[in-house]
């Protein structure tokens, strides 16, 4: 299985961010174990150091998301994927962009709590709780994080 990941799931896993960081969490596991590839793009990398920044400091989100990077795969965006992105007049530009990248990597799902962002992207978007709730009934299995 091949997820894009959007910034929301990769931020709320990565500062723990409460509700969210349950699911989030667990669908990382799935690139830990081997069960998915998760990707991210480029751009996006910067984008969630800038958020992380303003939480963490400079130092403590290079620091962050270098100890997660190795279970994450950094795809480029390419200038004319930008320029077809900015050709399509989506609401949110760096959500289109997202959508170029899931369907560049072939993505089955672009994992974000804002699937209303992806109506109009090839590939569908789930939420990460929906995600792991089908992989559950179709594979039987539970991913639970160990403390």
């Amino acid at each position: 299985m091949i997820l894009m990941l959007d910034c929301d799931v990769v931020i709320d896993k990565l500062i723990l961010r409460q509700p969210f960081c349950e699911w989030s969490s667990k669908v990382f596991m799935l690139g830990v174990f081997g069960d998915a590839e998760l990707f991210i793009s480029t751009n996006m990398l910067t984008d969630i150091h800038y958020i992380l920044e303003k939480e963490l400091g400079s130092q403590q989100a290079q620091a962050v998301l270098l100890e997660n990077v190795g279970t994450l795969q950094i795809c480029g965006v390419s200038a004319i994927d930008a320029v077809w992105a900015m050709s399509q007049n989506w609401t949110d530009f760096e959500d289109c962009l997202v959508a170029r990248a899931a369907d560049n990597v072939k993505a089955d799902y672009i994992v974000t709590r804002d699937n209303h962002a992806f109506l109009r992207s090839k590939v569908p978007a789930i939420s990460p709780e929906s995600l792991m709730k089908l992989l559950e009934q179709s594979d039987s299995v539970t991913y639970r994080e160990v403390t």
